[in-house]
């Protein structure tokens, strides 16, 4: 059993200038959270951080810091009430990779045992960070009487920032990876390699769109990638899927399956890890994949799936990159064509819910004044009778666009852009405005919004509230992450 924290980056800001404003003293504060389960793992959803005021400390000097019992009852009867969990966060001042210390250990080990009646659902866990908000983390797991620790502390920023805990190592490269991404490693380093090969990626939908960012990724060399799309082949998809053969349109193959079996052969027998999930994205067995990831993203033509899609990354803090592509044409000749691809960070940027109002504006301003007649269309073109035009070097530009980004997004090589837009006949990219909106009941970190609200946020999704059907092998851990 292992743990992992995911916090937005203002309460990551709030949590370090909390904890570092007296160097002199040991601080502490509290972070109440939901948290995603499995049988491996448990994922902190950092919701709110509770500083300590001076009133609440019995004793805080340079070595030690204790809390006034009936503050952290009311923090431990709010859990109860509200469904919480609860990591403790304290600090050792004095330098950086801080370890428990035996008053640590003595003091964790008689709270996790007071609170463990709590449990399930609540999780009680403890963080001790040093001056430059390293860390190392531990929770209580009630199942085998033990502690456990967590490794990784997730900031989502741009680029993301993932932080190990002390004595912990980030994910590293054999030498078989360094040859065969040698020349990527060129580009943007063995660390920037590392971290696209520990990985973890979810991609719903598998067409024209999503095999070009499903190729790129692969050939990335991403650690694992979830393919998910009900859809089985057409001969007319043969024009722009990736990878399907004539053979396998004839026989209804599922896209999905002709993706992965050939995305797989090019890696080596034992890393094959191209997983695909022929289902509808909203099936409580996506679910499941979905919230196991460290990033999703959306190939999608449905306004309904892609808006599920942003929901779920916004419950659960995981970054969500989401493209689509438009056609139009007259008697033979394209007169618009375009794509879109949209970097959501939870709590940092703005989600698809924000931009909705005002992005078609933006966009407008930017183009001539006979493309301002147009207006930009994410995914394809809803409620039309006759099947929509769909060409494969749109795809490629739009699918390598995102690649891109996501490589920014994982690497830190080069700034990301959260909004770009592409116009097909002028061949322009452009950055659009993408304003977050401050009320939005999604993504805005105030107490009544989704972001981080785990499987509360889910319920209607759910067959039965608070359970995720899991079916299919389980998807294994990427090394090093």
């Amino acid at each position: 059993m292992r743990g992992e924290v995911r916090v937005p980056h203002a309460l990551w800001q709030q949590l370090r200038a909390t904890l570092l404003a007296d160097c002199s003293v040991e601080t502490k504060c509290f972070l109440l959270c939901r948290t995603l389960e499995s049988e491996s793992r448990v994922v902190f959803l950092v919701r709110e951080v509770v500083p300590v005021p001076d009133d609440a400390y019995v004793q805080r000097t340079a070595g030690l810091v204790e809390t006034r019992p009936e503050f952290v009852h009311a923090l431990l009867v709010r859990c109860a009430r509200e469904g919480y969990a609860l990591l403790d966060a304290h600090t050792h001042p004095w330098g950086s990779n801080p370890q428990f210390s035996k008053i640590d250990d003595r003091s964790d080990l008689q709270k996790f045992l007071t609170t463990q009646s709590m449990s399930p659902p609540f999780r009680h866990g403890s963080l001790v960070f040093g001056n430059d908000m390293s860390f190392e983390g531990r929770f209580w797991d009630y199942q085998h009487q033990q502690m456990a620790p967590i490794v990784r502390l997730s900031v989502l920023r741009a680029p993301l920032e993932t932080r190990y805990g002390t004595g912990l190592k980030p994910p590293w490269l054999d030498k078989a990876e360094q040859t065969l991404y040698d020349r990527q490693i060129r580009a943007f380093g063995t660390e920037g390699q590392a971290v696209l090969s520990s990985l973890r990626v979810a991609l719903v939908g598998a067409g024209g769109l999503g095999s070009q960012i499903a190729n790129a990724l692969t050939l990335l060399g991403v650690g694992q990638l979830v393919l998910i799309d009900p859809d089985r082949l057409e001969l007319s998809n043969l024009n722009r899927v990736v990878g399907a053969s004539y053979a396998q349109a004839q026989r209804g193959w599922r896209k999905v399956y002709a993706l992965a079996q050939r995305l797989n052969r090019t890696r080596p027998p034992d890393g094959r890890t191209i997983f695909p999930l022929p289902c509808d994205a909203r099936s409580p067995d996506a679910l499941a994949r979905l919230l196991s990831c460290d990033l999703i993203i959306g190939a999608v033509d449905s306004a309904v799936v892609r808006q599920y899609l942003n929901t779920v990354a916004m419950c659960a803090l995981i970054p969500y990159l989401d493209a689509g592509v438009g056609v139009r044409s007259e008697n033979g000749a394209l007169k618009h064509g375009g794509g879109q691809v949209q970097v959501i960070l939870p709590g940092e940027t703005a989600c698809l819910a924000c931009v909705e109002r005002g992005i078609r504006q933006s966009v407008e301003e930017q183009l001539t004044p006979h493309q301002r007649e147009l207006s930009i269309r994410g995914g394809y073109i809803q409620g039309e009778v006759i099947p929509n035009p769909q060409v494969v070097f749109l795809n490629g530009v739009v699918g390598n666009l995102l690649a891109w980004e996501l490589v920014k997004l994982a690497t830190g090589c080069a700034p990301v852009q959260t909004y770009v837009y592409y116009d097909l006949l002028s061949q322009q990219v452009f950055p659009v405005r993408a304003e977050r909106n401050p009320e939005c009941l999604l993504c805005a970190v105030h107490p009544d919004s989704l972001l981080g609200q785990g499987l509360y946020g889910l319920q209607g999704y759910l067959q039965r509230p608070g359970k995720i059907k899991r079916t299919g092998k389980p998807i294994p851990a990427p090394r090093g992450g």
